[in-house]
């Protein structure tokens, strides 16, 4: 998720601050999906996050692949 999103953001004045900026950015985005807080993201995790808050889906959607992509 880290070199995703560093390349998706603008870039900030030093490589230094993009790093710091994606990490928070991960940080965030994993806090919001641990749902049961275990320190990791699972299927449940997941589902109950998107269903409580549907914008997570819409953040989170171009990481994922398109079905019709092979």
């Amino acid at each position: 998720m880290f070199q995703f999103l560093k390349q998706g953001l603008p870039t900030l004045n030093t490589e230094e601050d993009s790093d710091e900026g994606v990490r928070d950015l991960v940080e965030i985005t994993f806090k919001r999906l641990d749902f049961d807080h275990d320190g990791r993201v699972s299927l449940n995790d997941f589902l109950q996050a998107v269903d409580a808050d549907p914008l997570l889906l819409g953040i989170l959607g171009p990481c994922f692949p398109d079905e019709k992509v092979s």
